[in-house]
């Protein structure tokens, strides 16, 4: 069964992971990290090049991709894979989804200067954050399994937290 880390960006998906896959004693895969290797090419490069909609088919590959291994994971999500629906049900044909949440300050913070979010690259990023967070609210809340929240907690805490609600 793998495990997938959806939300937000700057909602710690991939620092959360790290710590999961330790306890877990699992791989760590970055959905991302993927893409880009398969394409060759950075997201914002696969943005520019594709747009939007072309990066999200590449997402969906990859998570076709996931979804055929017979490997236990821990898989880090971008923060849109869970906007189509094709995605979580690939997710969900075998594994768990655990949303990870923050307010759109703490994502900000966490994010800031960061110039690989193409997303996010405004004269206002907070309100950007804000919107897209509101956009994508419904998807991130019908795709989860289990919500856990993460400003104010280490990625220690939230994996601590992920692992003991698995097991129960």
């Amino acid at each position: 069964m793998q495990i997938y880390l959806i939300g937000f960006m700057g909602t710690g998906k991939t620092s959360t992971g790290k710590e999961l896959a330790k306890l877990m004693k699992r791989e760590l895969l970055d959905s991302d990290d993927l893409i880009v290797k398969q394409e060759g090419m950075s997201i914002p490069e696969i943005f520019y090049r594709s747009g939007e909609s072309g990066f999200r088919e590449i997402e969906t590959e990859v998570f076709r991709k996931l979804s055929e291994e017979s490997g236990e994971y821990v898989v880090s999500c971008g923060g849109g894979a869970p906007l189509r629906t094709e995605n979580v049900s690939l997710m969900r044909k075998n594994g768990r989804i655990i949303r990870l949440t923050a307010t759109a300050n703490t994502v900000y913070n966490r994010v800031k200067g960061d110039t690989g979010r193409p997303l996010l690259q405004s004269d206002d990023p907070l309100r950007r954050i804000k919107e897209l967070m509101a956009e994508r609210e419904q998807a991130y809340t019908a795709a989860a399994d289990i919500t856990v929240e993460t400003d104010k907690k280490t990625p220690e805490e939230v994996a601590a937290q992920i692992l003991e609600t698995l097991t129960k």
